[in-house]
């Protein structure tokens, strides 16, 4: 419950994470102004037959609607096994790792 783990954890202690990289998971679409200021870059394989690529769409949707700039990664040819294309990129590794909680929009 990786994806969902995510999502849920940054909706309950928003204030624990710089930022998160949720893979192929959804969260409570009700929650996103608790977590609209937590950097998120999101990850879903276009062909994820476990968790519809829908789940992480609307988190994403919501998000930016209350006001948050989440990123969303949508991986082409791409089923549940998402991550290995998420924590391979050099790019979002780099974004997350210069991330830290006193830069964030309070």
């Amino acid at each position: 419950m990786g994806g969902f783990g995510t999502w849920d954890a940054i909706s309950r202690w928003p204030w624990k994470f710089a930022a998160a990289v949720p893979v192929c998971g959804g969260g409570d679409t009700a929650k996103a102004s608790l977590i609209k200021d937590i950097p998120i870059w999101a990850f879903h394989g276009d062909n994820d037959k476990a968790v519809t690529t829908s789940r992480s769409r609307d988190m994403i949707a919501v998000i930016k609607k209350s006001g948050g700039n989440p990123r969303y990664t949508e991986l082409p040819q791409t089923g549940h096994d998402a991550w290995k294309g998420a924590y391979t990129d050099m790019e979002m590794l780099q974004w997350l790792f210069s991330q830290s909680k006193e830069n964030r929009k309070k």
